[in-house]
């Protein structure tokens, strides 16, 4: 039960955040406008403009203008072109092999990122339904793929209009994200019980991504839009630089959040401290308010008048009174006063972004001197187009298996519909372009959210057609249902399933008819659904257990090469701690989500996978101890010497990597290193690692081995 509860859950979740209304006004206003027109115009063959927006609008995922732009520019001409395949009357052999090639083909486009598959697999789909509904000749093709471009146009004039006028609202808003995620996690610190929070357990990963790792994959997220927008505009207002320093202002806030949040964990909680936490804790809910101000400002534009009027003064001076006491230990004193100092940078942080913000909407230039750290922006170097296909190019690739797999499934597909000549044969092939996934445990996820999804949306489609047949009133329905699955597809997947059915089949229904396709749609996605999951079984299978030793190996390693960089630099501002830590961020993302892929595989019991869990949970803890070292390095009376604990801590996680890859138990940990020096902060750290390290290496002993059930 466990792998169908799981997949069960992935059903019925919804992603944070709210509905996307344009999006499903847009939808609604690109195929509702051609619908009506074809309706009222008595032009028919006026649907295709509909219907070629409503492909250009699902390939439009959000983002910088410039990127928008050329997704939907691209779809939109490559859909003219794909759409002249409706001119071949081939023999069904002809049918079969054209289908292998030009869906491996599209498979391929996975190379370049999400968007560029979702355009492939749409394209893909486009292909088909052109070969089963082909024109009457070559003129009627030209007809149709000049009308496809006019729905592309339309999608992308629904979709662009305001370009020239925001051209910075997407890293607007991208940034306010990180500025609201940062606040919520200075909210929820400062509302921790004077007393600490339970012990930490490690029986199961979380659902969600721990908030450190949420507002990295933000942080980056916003960069690559930011530079996306910025690329080109010669001459810019300044807004731009406006926007990078906030930004930069998110990523400082979050390396010292993560330490004071680790410094707050690990110290003591005992009545005598309650004072010094509990200002601690006002003043992280003042800077919580901070934040969103300045989210305030990058969203709305809202004016922000004056500056931060809190400080950390009140936490030094409850610090002064605990220290009269006279029986405070050394590290725990020195732990405190280090909480004063996070607090106080996180103060001219705050003092920092806000004058920024403040600045945003009147153009004022940016202040020469900022209590930021000095970053410069990272370029990420170009490579040829044709690089990431020549990569993929080798059977080792997930993706290269990946398209050969799409593309025989859906041949051997389109073989069986032009051999039983079934009804509307071209929705099984579309559904097996859209279940089929790279990985098997994500494919079985989505058959489930496609047949479930075609299951309810077809009876609400014949529900409808049993109270109405009105084609007016038909037509409406199916803007509303385009309208409404567009604004929920952000949050849920299977929502959108459900609502996009009945419209697609209703809209089949309203062309043809036939009254009757409600049950034909169920049929051929059961059908199509089902060849996926053999597909998927029978055709180059690459389980996730192969895949997770070395994905977390290379988390392991990574948490190695930071703490290398961490020790031996001066501060977490260098770009080569900066450069380590967004490579630990981003691989120990890709090893959570290759156990997530795993979850939906397993099929033994649930509890050999808790060690897998801990590991990877541990993992992140260690790193953000390595954080908390890290921000300290700045610090007068922070270590220059960490060879001893960088040689130990390096040894012992390179050895767990290599255990964890090997599918063995790693060698016994050695003895500690002796944590020496006389700073009191110093040695909290280093324990504060080497606790963490000693939980990995737990965790790693109890790994069993990975094998398939």
């Amino acid at each position: 039960m466990g792998p169908l509860r799981h997949h069960l859950r992935a059903f019925l979740r919804v992603e944070p955040g709210r509905p996307a209304y344009g999006a499903g006004l847009r939808a609604a206003l690109a195929v509702g406008g051609p619908m009506a027109a074809a309706a009222l115009l008595h032009l028919p063959a006026a649907t295709w403009v509909g219907l070629s927006a409503l492909f250009v609008a699902l390939v439009d995922r959000g983002g910088p203008y410039r990127y928008r732009a050329s997704t939907m520019g691209a779809m939109t001409l490559l859909g003219a072109v794909v759409g002249l395949s409706a001119a071949l009357h081939l023999p069904p052999w002809a049918n079969v092999a054209i289908t292998l090639l030009w869906v491996t083909a599209c498979g391929f486009a996975r190379s370049y990122g999400d968007t560029p598959g979702l355009m492939g697999v749409v394209l893909a789909n486009y292909f088909v339904v052109s070969l089963a509904i082909p024109a009457k000749d070559l003129s009627d093709a030209l007809l149709r793929s000049g009308l496809f471009l006019v729905g592309g146009a339309w999608a992308m004039f629904l979709a662009l209009s305001l370009w020239p006028l925001f051209p910075y609202r997407p890293a607007r808003m991208a940034i306010a994200r990180c500025y609201d995620a940062l606040a919520d996690h200075a909210e929820e610190v400062s509302r921790w019980p004077l007393e600490g929070l339970p012990p930490f357990a490690a029986e199961v990963l979380p659902e969600a991504p721990p908030w450190q790792a949420r507002v990295r994959q933000l942080i980056e997220q916003s960069r690559t839009v930011l530079a996306s927008t910025r690329m080109g505009r010669a001459g810019e207002s300044g807004r731009g630089e406006h926007l990078l320093v906030l930004l930069e202002g998110a990523d400082a806030m979050l390396v010292t959040l993560v330490a004071l949040t680790e410094m707050l964990e690990v110290a003591p909680t005992e009545p005598r401290f309650h004072a010094a936490r509990a200002e601690v804790q006002r003043a992280l809910a003042e800077l919580a308010a901070d934040l969103r101000r300045v989210r305030l400002a990058l969203k709305q534009g809202t004016e922000v008048s004056d500056r931060p009027g809190w400080s950390a003064e009140r936490v030094m001076r409850a610090l002064e009174a605990l220290d009269t006491g006279g029986d405070v230990p050394a590290h725990v004193r020195a732990g405190y006063h280090y909480i004063h100092t996070l607090l106080d940078r996180l103060r001219d942080y705050a003092h920092a972004t806000v004058d920024v913000a403040a600045r945003l909407e009147g153009g004022a230039p940016v202040p020469e001197t900022l209590s930021l750290p000095t970053r410069p922006a990272d370029e990420a170097p170009r490579q040829p187009p044709w690089e990431p296909l020549r990569e993929n190019l080798n059977v080792r690739s997930v993706i290269f298996r990946h398209a050969l797999r799409m593309g025989c499934v859906a041949a051997a597909a389109m073989a069986l519909v032009e051999a039983l000549n079934l009804n509307h044969g071209y929705w099984v092939i579309i559904t097996i372009t859209v279940v089929l996934q790279p990985y098997a445990g994500l494919t079985f996820q989505r058959s489930l959210q496609r047949i479930a999804g075609t299951l309810l949306g077809a009876a609400l489609a014949a529900g409808l057609v049993a109270l109405v047949r009105d084609p007016s009133i038909i037509l409406l329905a199916i803007v509303v249902l385009f309208a409404v699955a567009m604004s929920v597809q952000p949050l849920s997947l299977s929502a959108f399933q459900v609502l996009l059915t009945p419209a697609l089949v209703l809209l089949a229904e309203l062309q043809t008819g036939d009254w009757e396709l409600a049950g034909v749609r169920i049929v051929n996605t059961v059908l199509g659904g089902l060849i996926a999951l053999a597909g998927t079984r029978l055709l180059w299978p690459s389980p996730e257990h192969l895949r997770l030793p070395d994905q977390v190996a290379i988390a392991l390693r990574a948490d190695r090469d930071y703490l290398m960089a961490v020790a031996s630099s001066p501060s977490d501002a260098e770009p080569s701690v900066r450069a380590a830590r967004r490579k630990m961020a981003l691989a120990l993302l890709s090893a959570e989500a290759s156990l997530q892929r795993l979850m939906g595989e397993w099929r033994g019991p649930a509890r050999e996978l808790e060690p897998v869990m801990a590991l990877l949970v541990y993992a992140r803890r260690f790193t953000s101890a390595v954080t908390t070292l890290a921000a300290s390095r700045g610090e007068p009376a922070a270590p220059r010497e960490l060879s001893g604990v960088v040689r130990f801590a390096g040894g012992v996680l390179e050895e767990l990597a290599a255990a964890v890859e090997q599918q063995r138990r790693p060698a016994p940990m050695p003895a500690p290193v002796p944590v020496g020096g006389a700073d009191p902060l110093v040695r909290t750290h280093v324990e504060r690692l080497l606790r963490q390290l000693t939980v990995l290496h737990s965790a790693a002993e109890r790994i069993p081995p990975l094998s398939p059930r």
